[in-house]
């Protein structure tokens, strides 16, 4: 990917702010991420775009005036550019695109850099995982098998933890790869790369569904259509569909005499109940221990738990949605209390927790488990983490703070 020459046109405000507009209306995700080389991006999308700014969805704490990179996809053509942090949510828009790429030939090479994770195990025992695991980025891909870095190996039993050819694994998880959900499948050892060069290793995939290998082809097709450009940008174009061209004109209308109009009741509140008062010392512990959430998932309405962590006054909340971010956030920071969902993207949030603490990270700290609901199973996993409290997602908020407040006595 680089610089393409973009010509001054495809460069200037107007411009940018026309692809904004289509990303708006297509729902089409785009990523943040600070400029510094080993920072991860987080997705989301564009809510509403003003003259000088857009607002996105949801976005982690950032603080005013930071300086971020915006990655956005338009006719299979992908855009990068600077952006800066105006508040929580709202950021200016762009004024320049730094560099673009342009797919003309088939995509099956990666980078690290495009931060495409690759977890596999090799046995799964619900809800544990049994066996050799590794993480690792993708490299190359193809319907036959991938190549990948080799990061981290490891053994969760006594045993050794080397790889050799013709290894069979239970499961490989993609995740990470532009617009397709998570892929797993089986896979199969197929070659070795070991130091002093860049250690890899190449799979062969088994099991593979009917709809992960539709995705895999998408990933693989060529990118760039040859019709690209003759109908966008269109300069002034509206997120409004009554601003489009070729919606009819409204014609002026005769005058009526008013009418009594009953206004109908007022919908019921959707505030949350009152907060029971607290002292002066919660209220300062609120403010300076340190939350790490782990989770990638959604409420129905969009928002996160760390986002109603934040409206409820915790000023110090960090979220990861995958295991590389938690790793990040756990080796640039210590934290109080860890609140660890069950499942996170493609990976079990046991997985991710034992292999943090492998790596003394997050070790002695209390964990929240957060789950879909609580079964046997779920107990399981409660006991294996020593986790202090399970709160189900469907329950309120509200039912989780009496077990945060009494880890921060």
């Amino acid at each position: 990917m680089g610089n393409m020459g973009l010509k001054p046109e495809m460069r200037d405000g107007n411009t940018i702010r026309a692809y904004l507009d289509e990303l708006v209306l297509l729902k089409t995700p785009i990523q943040l991420w600070l400029p510094q080389s080993d920072a991860q991006p987080f997705e989301t999308t564009i809510a509403h775009i003003s003259r000088d700014t857009f607002t996105t969805t949801q976005t982690p704490p950032l603080a005013v005036n930071q300086i971020l990179n915006i990655s956005f996809m338009v006719d299979s053509r992908r855009f990068i550019g600077p952006t800066q942090v105006v508040t929580t949510g709202v950021f200016k828009i762009p004024t320049t695109i730094t560099q673009g790429e342009r797919r003309e030939r088939l995509r099956a090479s990666f980078t690290q850099a495009d931060g495409i994770e690759v977890f596999a195990c090799e046995q799964v025992a619900s809800p544990f995982l049994l066996g050799r695991v590794l993480t690792g980025r993708l490299l190359d891909l193809s319907l036959q098998g991938l190549r990948v870095t080799l990061d981290e190996v490891a053994c969760l039993q006594e045993g050794d933890s080397a790889l050799q050819r013709g290894d069979t694994f239970a499961s490989l998880c993609i995740s990470g790869l532009p617009f397709i959900p998570t892929i797993q499948c089986g896979a199969i050892v197929a070659h070795l790369r070991v130091p002093p060069a860049q250690p890899t290793a190449g799979f062969m995939l088994t099991g593979l569904l009917d709809l992960d290998r539709r995705n895999i082809e998408r990933i693989l097709a060529r990118r760039f259509p040859t019709t690209f450009g003759q109908a966008f940008p269109k300069k002034n174009r509206k997120t409004d569909i009554a601003d489009q061209s070729g919606t009819p004109m409204a014609t002026k209308a005769a005058i009526k005499a008013p009418e009594v109009v009953v206004l109908p009741a007022a919908p019921p509140s959707t505030s949350r109940p009152p907060r029971p008062e607290l002292s002066l010392v919660m209220r300062i512990k609120k403010a300076t221990r340190k939350i790490l959430v782990i989770s990638a998932g959604t409420g129905g309405d969009g928002r996160t738990l760390a986002d109603d962590l934040c409206d409820d006054e915790f000023k110090q909340v960090s979220q990861a949605k995958s295991y590389l971010e938690a790793q990040n956030l756990a080796r640039s920071s210590s934290f109080d209390i860890l609140l660890l969902d069950v499942k996170v993207g493609g990976h079990l949030g046991q997985m991710i927790l034992e292999a943090l603490q492998r790596n003394g990270l997050l070790l002695d700290i209390p964990v929240i488990l957060i789950a879909d609901k609580r079964d046997a199973s779920i107990e399981s996993v409660a006991e294996a983490i020593e986790a202090v409290y399970v709160h189900e997602k469907r329950a309120p908020y509200e039912d989780l703070l009496p077990a945060i407040y009494a880890l921060l006595s």
